[in-house]
């Protein structure tokens, strides 16, 4: 499987290259009101709509730190999303019996990478979904 590492507050992030989109810079978005904090609002990008979000909050970790230049779009089962980004890594190949499973709902597992240390692998997929939860319940 083929990996993009990201990096994020220090820490290593890696996503399936295949559900990337593309990384952009200097990306700007109207905030969403009356949605919960995870959504830091909407651009266009590319004659497309993406929703921006904190991945840092969906993920329970501290609120993103630096400047907003980096940005990581996601292809989405019904629509493209993104986050900031502090730097890009690097781009593997890992084999998936190198992928330690853990018990959290946002990742398919980590694994490390040389020297560097550990990459928490995404699964987009639930990511996804759970922003699709987070805003049907606050809309009830």
């Amino acid at each position: 499987m083929k990996v993009l590492i990201v990096e994020v507050n220090g820490q290593l992030y890696g996503f399936e290259l295949k559900k990337t989109r593309r990384i952009v810079s200097n990306v700007k978005y109207t905030p969403i009101p009356f949605v919960p904090k995870i959504f830091k609002g909407l651009s266009v990008l590319m004659g497309e709509v993406v929703t921006i979000v904190c991945l840092n909050g969906i993920l329970g970790l501290e609120e993103f730190k630096g400047e907003e230049d980096l940005f990581l779009l996601i292809k989405g089962k019904e629509s493209s999303w993104g986050f900031p980004i502090n730097n890009i890594f690097d781009i593997v190949d890992i084999e998936e019996e190198k992928i330690e499973k853990l018990e959290d709902p946002f990742t398919i597992g980590d694994f490390k990478i040389g020297e560097e240390g550990v990459v928490l692998l995404i699964d987009t997929d639930r990511v996804e979904d759970y922003l699709y939860e987070s805003v049907s319940s606050f809309q009830k």
